[in-house]
């Protein structure tokens, strides 16, 4: 089952960096993700609310287990085998992040979110909720979804800081 979303012209500003919403999607893993980077400026969110699996990021592996939430930034090289038994499902964001960092005010949230290329934890700050959230209005597309989206992806944002600053469980 994969549900994915890449007609999207979602964009918002968090704190004056422009964001856009490339890829979003949601699927059960029945076969390894072979390794991947992604360019500058480019973050991955993925959470995962069901099943089991193994991440290797930049060499290294990590046990997925349900609720298990990291974020794969620039060039970080990464790929995940599902245990077959009860395979990993995923919600997957997809963002590319413009900052010219010229004249630009601190932001607690994005200089937090930018500065960590790699973080994985459980989830503490309600990620799931958002996510069926998420995909519920990609899905129905009901009046004003586009506005809605766009709310909702900078509070996933804010999320993951959130979830940095509980547990610091980064390589």
């Amino acid at each position: 089952m994969k549900t994915l979303y890449t007609d999207l012209d979602i964009r918002f500003t968090l704190d004056g960096i422009s964001v856009r919403a490339l890829n979003i999607v949601f699927e059960r893993f029945t076969q390894t993700l072979p390794s991947h980077s992604h360019g500058s400026g480019c973050y991955e969110i993925h959470y995962i609310p069901f099943g089991y699996g193994k991440l290797n990021a930049d060499g290294q592996y990590y046990d997925i287990v349900p609720n298990t939430l990291y974020v794969t930034g620039p060039h970080i090289v990464h790929a995940q085998t599902p245990i077959l038994d009860d395979p990993m499902q995923e919600y997957c964001v997809y963002l590319k992040i413009r900052d010219t960092f010229r004249s630009r005010k601190p932001s607690p949230v994005m200089d937090a979110f930018l500065s960590m290329p790699f973080w994985i934890g459980l989830d503490t700050q309600g990620v799931h909720p958002l996510m069926r959230q998420l995909f519920s209005e990609l899905e129905h597309r009901y009046t004003g979804y586009q506005n809605q989206v766009e709310l909702l992806l900078p509070q996933l944002l804010i999320c993951m800081v959130r979830n940095y600053e509980q547990h610091r469980l980064s390589s």
